[in-house]
């Protein structure tokens, strides 16, 4: 018996040790329900939410996606989540779609699609990805990855892609054409329906990253907001993405990826009936994975409904416009027309590296962008805006205020060497790497993150 109970309390010792490591690991992150992140969490305030998205995860955390014959839930979430993914992007009905971990994953899905139709059709050669510099650089690693090239198109001043030097990068072995709604440096929709006028002369593939917009855009239009035409009603749109945890506000992973048929979706796949154990049959770049993510996203739409999603996106543009109106108070400006829930914003009179080093250290966190000369666009800041930051932005704005009083002191030019060795031990925040680029080859920036990252992970 005293052998019995020494293992039980042994065992329970050791549940308070890994909850005590849990807890300590948890304080080195920012709290994502602060309201003080304007990126990677996209927050809604609602406890309600957290509670149920939490319940649904771990009712279905051990069930396998990778046999939905055995785990039929799957089927169920995915085609009812597919179904509301489709209405409000105005899909055809006999569209189809796949559910995914992620943006990146969705994105992948699309240009594999792409890339595989290409060589169905008897086209030799390498297959190329045409996009704007804009787009998200998860169309460059899915090129990267499937072995395509990439041709990037410059954007006009409003931040927007060129449509005639699109049209004039068309070859023969272009493969797909992506663009953005909006894309994430700018925050800004790419005329869409000119580029699918252009697309469709070709019979290309066009695909709208509408993994930032797809659960916003929608309802500011509602809502009697300008916002230019971006999906399924433009007849040349072929895929779209979209993720649930950004603007769908559901935990992490969860995205799609809408095919207009199912002829491009089944490019998509990938099914292996030469092995010996059993059919492989693959929606997506991962084999096994959980089930929690899905049945999570499914009650997140459930349980806000369009209705919800309405008040949702009221409560962005009242942030949005307020952080707006107050950051021109401290001198600051738009850099670009402000048409969804992000804000760049630049500034004539005040030090960026110094404001966003300062706000940091309040607490805040949001990226610090790098000047594109060639384009005229100067150092700026991205904010992500999301609902819960309408309880914040009194908060957020005196913050910012006394964060422009308070000198850092660091010339980027002068201080260079000791900046990345800074960087790479850790003792200088990270938000100001995209700035080092204007003084590194690129080939050098990349050595240097790679060693950052090596250090933080191996140190």
């Amino acid at each position: 018996m005293k052998k019995k109970g020494y293992k039980r309390i042994s065992r329970l010792s050791r549940a308070e040790r890994i909850l005590k490591l849990l807890k300590k690991a948890k304080k080195m992150d920012i709290d994502p329900s602060s309201g003080k992140l304007f990126a990677y969490v996209y927050e809604t305030g609602d406890s309600g939410l957290r509670k149920i998205t939490k319940e649904a995860n771990n009712m279905f955390y051990e069930s396998n996606y990778l046999d939905f014959t055995v785990f039929r839930s799957a089927i169920f979430f995915e085609k009812e989540i597919l179904k509301f993914v489709k209405e409000i992007l105005n899909a055809p009905e006999d569209s189809v779609g796949t559910f995914t971990f992620g943006g990146t994953e969705s994105i992948m899905l699309a240009v594999k699609a792409a890339r595989d139709k290409f060589f169905s059709l008897g086209k030799t050669g390498k297959p190329e990805l045409i996009v704007p510099i804009t787009i998200h650089p998860a169309f460059l690693k899915s090129a990267d990855y499937l072995g395509l090239d990439v041709k990037r198109v410059p954007v006009d001043s409003n931040g927007r892609v060129l449509v005639d030097e699109l049209k004039k990068s068309i070859t023969e072995r272009t493969a797909l054409v992506a663009v953005s709604a909006p894309n994430w440096p700018f925050g800004v929709v790419d005329t869409v329906e000119d580029i699918a006028d252009i697309k469709r002369e070709y019979k290309i593939p066009l695909h709208v990253d509408a993994c930032l917009g797809g659960f916003v855009l929608p309802f500011f239009e509602r809502l009697g907001l300008p916002v230019r035409k971006f999906d399924f009603r433009v007849k040349g749109v072929t895929s779209i993405s979209a993720d649930i945890h950004k603007y769908g506000y559901a935990p992490k992973g969860s995205s799609v990826v809408l095919f207009r048929d199912k002829e491009l979706k089944k490019f998509s796949m990938y099914v292996d009936t030469s092995s010996l154990g059993y059919v492989l049959v693959n929606q997506v770049v991962l084999s096994s994975r959980p089930i929690g993510p899905i049945a999570s996203a499914f009650s997140t739409l459930e349980y806000f409904g369009q209705d919800g999603y309405m008040v949702l996106a009221k409560k962005i543009l009242q942030a949005r416009d307020k952080i707006l109106d107050g950051m021109i108070k401290l001198g600051f400006y738009s850099v670009f027309p402000v048409e969804s829930n992000i804000l760049c914003l630049s500034s004539r009179v005040h030090d960026l590296i110094n404001f966003v080093l300062n706000m940091k250290a309040l607490g805040w966190h949001f990226h610090l962008q790098k000047a594109e000369r060639q384009l005229n666009i100067p150092q700026t800041i991205h904010l992500a805006v999301s609902p819960i930051h309408v309880k914040r932005v009194e908060d957020f704005l005196s913050d910012a205020k006394k964060s422009l009083k308070i000198r850092w002191n660091i010339d980027l030019q002068r201080d260079l060497n000791d900046v990345i060795s800074g960087i790479i031990s850790g003792k200088i925040d990270p938000v100001i790497i995209p700035l080092l680029l204007d003084y590194l080859p690129s080939d050098l920036a990349e050595d240097m993150i790679k060693d950052t990252v090596i250090s933080w992970f191996s140190g």
